[in-house]
């Protein structure tokens, strides 16, 4: 008895706080053998190099213009096709304009079909999740987005886009406040966060041309510190100026630059070149510039459907031209199934 009220009395104390090894043991075991996954890339150069950390903020930046929103939205579009509930809180773009972008990524056209909208509609539906805002909204309501996303809808992946319309107050203590408390959110919720920031255009001859590095976040290095994994992505825009005014352009090179600039949970960090896709808002792992596009039809009732005449309704281009493509005719590409079209009904 004297004993258990010694234990309680330690406990009381803070006693509890504190573990031994021996009791964390089986947890290293279990996490061997049960590693957690983040987010795959949507670009196989990065398999097996990183992923976006299921239990921890990704900050994922880049010089205005230089399209931050498309590209977390590309990764988010693959995300929800491998199996993923994503939600996606897009401050910045209307709701229609968000959804047109994930259409063109999904087709891998620059504006598909009214028939592709819907059809895309209903394989979305309870795989990603729009929030209806486009205010300014206070940083206790991103952290009850987030863990409302993964209680209510299952969402391991909620992105914030972006953080300049989270209301700070303009302090730097308010804005270390905020990511600690979203850091703790991302991880005891087992969410992968990613948080669309702006960075600091450097001064000089370089400008712009210059790749961002961690200190180039707008704000406090407490949102690099808090962190799980840092994300920054650059477009050459000289080699954009070139290829608008019709001048040739070193190709070897890509059009875009990602760079892992921080990453906790998986030991690589580097660069990797991405190149624009030749008509949808979309980067592609090479020069040949295909990628594949996403069977929106798969498992869906439609695929049965019929012409009055009984026979199978055919498949089309999205392009409206008459010629039928299929996913069958998708060739590999630096080990991705890449196409430039996606089976359709014709609208």
């Amino acid at each position: 008895m004297f004993e258990d009220l010694e234990t309680d009395i330690l406990a009381g104390l803070g006693l509890g706080r504190f573990r031994d090894p021996s009791s964390i043991v089986e947890e290293v075991i279990e996490e061997r053998e049960n590693p957690k996954k983040g987010i795959e890339a949507p670009w196989s150069k990065l398999h097996g190099l990183f992923e976006l950390p299921q239990q921890g903020i990704t900050l994922f930046g880049g010089y205005s213009g230089h399209s931050k929103s498309t590209v977390i939205n590309q990764w988010a579009l693959a995300a929800a096709n491998s199996g993923h509930k994503v939600a996606i809180a897009s401050l910045e773009l209307t709701n229609a304009h968000l959804y047109e972008m994930l259409a063109s990524q999904a087709s891998c056209v620059e504006s598909p079909p009214k028939s592709y909208l819907k059809e895309f509609a209903a394989w979305a539906d309870q795989k990603l999740f729009v929030v209806d805002s486009h205010d300014v909204i206070r940083p206790d309501e991103v952290i009850e987005l987030v863990k409302d996303s993964k209680r209510l809808l299952g969402c391991s992946l909620f992105i914030l886009d972006c953080l300049f319309q989270v209301d700070l107050g303009g302090e730097l203590e308010d804005e270390k406040r905020f990511f600690q408390q979203l850091a703790a959110t991302a991880r005891d919720y087992e969410t992968a966060v990613v948080v669309v920031h702006h960075c600091r255009k450097p001064s000089g001859p370089e400008g712009e041309s210059k790749p961002p590095a961690k200190e180039s976040f707008i704000g406090s290095s407490h949102l690099v510190n808090a962190a799980a994994a840092v994300v920054v992505l650059h477009e050459d825009k000289k080699k954009l100026m070139a290829k608008n005014a019709g001048e040739p352009v070193d190709d070897q090179y890509g059009d875009f630059s990602l760079s892992v600039l921080k990453s906790r949970f998986m030991p690589w960090e580097g660069r990797v070149s991405l190149y624009k896709h030749g008509s949808a808002r979309l980067l592609t792992n090479s020069r040949t510039r295909q990628y594949k596009p996403i069977d929106v039809r798969e498992g869906m009732e439609c695929q049965s459907e019929k012409h009055p005449s009984g026979e199978s309704a055919p498949a089309a281009t999205l392009n409206g031209s008459g010629k039928s493509e299929t996913l069958d005719s998708m060739r590999k590409i630096d080990g991705t199934s890449t196409s430039m079209v996606s089976p359709l009904w014709p609208s």
